[in-house]
């Protein structure tokens, strides 16, 4: 079964996406994701169970929402911690694909 998910793994996108910072087309909008969080944190908030780090996610999830990236990919948000770093990661496609062909060799 594959589900919303499928069989896709945290970092699948990681090369494909966040690296060359290709955020479009999404493969899971940021809008979603913000709302599942955001169902999440109100259902520990529901219960009584403390959710830092949800909380601190789902923080970063509503600026980046609030930047208008809500049809973006969801790792979009990536974007907010290279702007407070000063820092730009935009590697070429080409590059990624010689490593990633070469990895282990």
């Amino acid at each position: 079964r594959q589900g919303a998910g499928g069989r896709r793994r945290t970092f699948d996108g990681l090369a494909d996406q966040f690296l060359p910072g290709t955020f479009d087309p999404p493969a899971f909008s940021l809008r979603l994701s913000h709302k599942d969080v955001s169902l999440a944190v109100g259902l520990g908030r529901e219960l009584g169970v403390p959710m830092r780090m949800a909380n601190l996610a789902l923080e970063e999830l509503t600026e980046a929402l609030n930047r208008g990236w809500g049809e973006r990919d969801s790792r979009v948000a990536m974007l907010l911690q290279e702007e407070r770093a000063g820092v730009k990661i935009a590697i070429p496609a080409d590059q990624i694909k010689d490593v990633l062909e070469n990895d282990g060799r």
